[in-house]
């Protein structure tokens, strides 16, 4: 097989292992030879493989209500930290709001785990695009802004409230963290983002 006809990876990201395995299931009865599926249970986990391997990922599929990311809150962080990622959401809200801010924040599709034929049918639509000849491929997800090391899931939220333009008290009211776990947290995203101040950090976003 030539380098051209590798399979592309696709990120399947939910917290539940039923809905993980049957999008696995259905993607390799149609797309065994255009697709290879890795998973993840967590953005937190879905981030730690990105910083290895984004430039082999061609679509990632994520849930919006993850144990550690709630909303659009991750498809938000992942479009700062890799703008070039297609990101697809499949989800059990089925809200036309969230769906519209979903596909305003870059998401190629919206599919709704419950429901009909029509969301499996676009939602295969939409690997399907993703496979297809001149799309973006291998070494068309890295972003600029990426951590020298991985984030934990304490400061992820932060970092995401951080870009919000909170201050570390707001911050600590919204999370309910000690003022000084709030202080550590933003030190460390400092650190490894290699940034001096607020300004800074959001600059590399911007």
């Amino acid at each position: 097989m030539s380098e051209q006809q590798q399979p592309r990876t696709l990120l399947v990201v939910d917290d539940h292992e039923l809905v993980r395995v049957g999008l696995r299931q259905v993607i390799a009865q149609r797309f065994a030879d255009r697709f290879h599926v890795e998973e993840a249970h967590s953005l937190e986990q879905a981030l730690s493989f990105l910083e290895r391997r984004a430039d082999e990922v061609s679509l990632l599929l994520l849930d919006l209500n993850l144990g550690d990311a709630r909303g659009l809150s991750g498809l938000k962080l992942l479009g700062r930290l890799y703008p070039r990622l297609r990101v697809a959401i499949v989800s059990g809200t089925h809200d036309a709001r969230v769906r519209e801010e979903a596909l305003a924040h870059g998401a190629l599709g919206y599919f709704c785990k419950t429901g009909d034929t029509r969301d499996l049918s676009g939602l295969l639509d939409t690997i399907e695009r993703a496979a297809a000849p001149g799309a973006a491929g291998p070494g068309a997800a890295r972003g600029a802004g990426l951590p020298s090391a991985p984030l934990n899931n304490r400061q992820i939220q932060v970092l995401e409230l951080l870009l919000s333009g909170l201050d570390n008290r707001a911050i600590a009211a919204e999370t309910g963290l000690a003022l000084g776990s709030v202080k550590n947290c933003v030190s460390a995203i400092f650190l490894s983002f290699n940034v001096r101040s607020r300004a800074e950090l959001i600059g590399r976003f911007s």
